[in-house]
């Protein structure tokens, strides 16, 4: 069965096959229409959930409560419209389509390659942050175990190779460990509601920062990503208004409980540490400081097996991912198709992780601001091609959501780029003179 994980259901290429298989099944069963609707919505809200939830707090504690739920609001109305745009261009090819194939299909082998790429660069990110995050939690353990301080790196190659370890085990025993892990993850979350609940302090949550609020929406895109399994959804349901119907409410259902997440972390900690946040970690310790021994145990408990959970999902998809692209005279072979698969996915984000230790938050960042080229841009430029050569528009307003979709991204991507490169010491200077002159 298919990996469902706090990163959400993760779908391998075979499983994915099987499950295809499965929905035939269905429909020749005529299922009743609300059960097939029911089912995407859970398929969008298990997709969606993900360690996503653990990084926000890191920009958003920084912004306050009322200016996350604003730029939140804001990133998920775009990543809903964004899933319209390959609903769109689902109708056009039929059921049997995927990401890739849509791409070749409207701007050509280029924007496949293009596609394919920014896959690889986004779960290469993903999966170091996951390692970096991971590693972290498990390091004070580890040294209290075998009784002194490890160096960074040995954490992280153990916890890697941990990881591999269960990644080989087989999909049945995978499906175990995150079944188990999920339930953790779950009754911690359950319990920091209840605990949480009757005492967040209304000055802490009535703090804003608004210059702030730009740096979230990478996050917030890895956050609300569930567009790999549109294209599957069409041929599901088989109607876009069902579609729609799913994508609305499945995607609102994370949507909301973000923001009894946020009211948790943001509620509890005082500003003097919001700015002190770099990772995961760091707000688990920020709120072991302030809150309960307990409210701290849960936080770390629901932390720690949300990343290993996301990872367990990711992980086995991008091994066989790796397994399809490797040789035939590789892959045929079992034990060694199983192994290169396994040390391709992990070994450069393990490198990656060594080298720049506590990368997590980068990484995902970094994952978040290529989504929005592959999720955002690469869709748009789809519907534009697409109906250029002569396709029917689904999605009314004409070529107004695919400019503002590109203009948002770009818009985003352009203010990364300003604030994280030396690109403005380079522009500044021209930019005052032109001033000057003109003034």
């Amino acid at each position: 069965s298919f990996n469902w994980g706090a990163d959400g259901i993760q779908i391998p290429v075979l499983e994915a096959r099987r499950l295809l298989d499965c929905i035939v099944g269905i429909e020749t069963a005529k299922l009743p229409k609300s059960g097939r609707v029911l089912g995407a919505i859970l398929l969008i809200a298990g997709s969606t959930v993900g360690a996503g939830i653990i990084a926000m707090p890191v920009k958003t504690a920084a912004a306050g409560f009322i200016p996350t739920i604003f730029t939140m609001t804001g990133a998920w109305l775009f990543m809903v419209l964004t899933s319209m745009l390959i609903v769109e261009v689902s109708l056009w090819y039929g059921p049997e389509v995927n990401l890739l194939s849509m791409t070749q299909n409207t701007l050509g082998i280029g924007g496949r390659t293009i596609s394919m790429c920014l896959y690889l660069f986004i779960y290469t990110a993903t999966l170091t942050a996951y390692l970096s995050e991971g590693s972290a939690m498990c390091m004070p353990l580890l040294s209290k175990l075998i009784g002194k301080q490890i160096p960074s790196w040995l954490g992280t190659s153990i916890f890697a190779g941990v990881s591999g370890l269960a990644l080989y085990s087989g999909p049945k025993r995978i499906d175990l460990l995150n079944r188990a892990c999920v339930y953790a993850a779950l009754y911690s979350f359950v319990q920091l509601i209840v605990r949480c609940s009757s005492s967040l302090e209304p000055t802490l949550l009535a703090r804003a920062n608004w210059q702030v609020t730009t740096t979230c929406i990478p996050i917030m895109v890895v956050a609300f990503t569930f567009h790999n399994i549109v294209p599957s959804l069409v041929g599901y349901l088989g109607s876009p208004k069902a579609v729609l119907k799913a994508i609305l409410i499945g995607s609102f259902i994370p949507y909301f409980l973000y923001i009894i997440w946020q009211a948790i972390i943001l509620g509890t900690l005082p500003e003097n540490l919001v700015y002190t946040l770099k990772s995961g970690t760091d707000v688990v310790t920020a709120i072991g400081g302030v809150a309960s021994d307990k409210v701290s145990m849960h936080v770390s408990i629901f932390s720690f097996f949300a990343i290993v959970t996301s990872l367990l999902g990711i992980g086995m998809g991008c091994v066989d991912f790796v397994k399809d692209a490797l040789p035939n005279s590789v892959s045929a072979k079992k034990t060694a198709g199983n192994l290169s698969s396994l040390f391709l996915t992990l070994a450069p984000p393990l490198a990656i992780s060594i080298l720049a230790p506590g990368a997590f938050y980068a990484a995902l960042e970094f994952s978040g601001t290529f989504r929005l080229i592959l999720f955002g841009i690469v869709p748009a430029l789809m519907v534009w091609s697409g109906r250029r050569k002569g396709e029917l528009a689904w999605l009314p307003g004409g070529a107004l959501p695919l400019a503002l979709v590109i203009a948002a991204a770009v818009a985003v991507i352009g203010m990364e780029l300003w604030m994280k490169t030396n690109i403005k010491l380079f522009l500044l200077p021209p930019l005052k003179s032109l001033f000057f002159i003109s003034k």
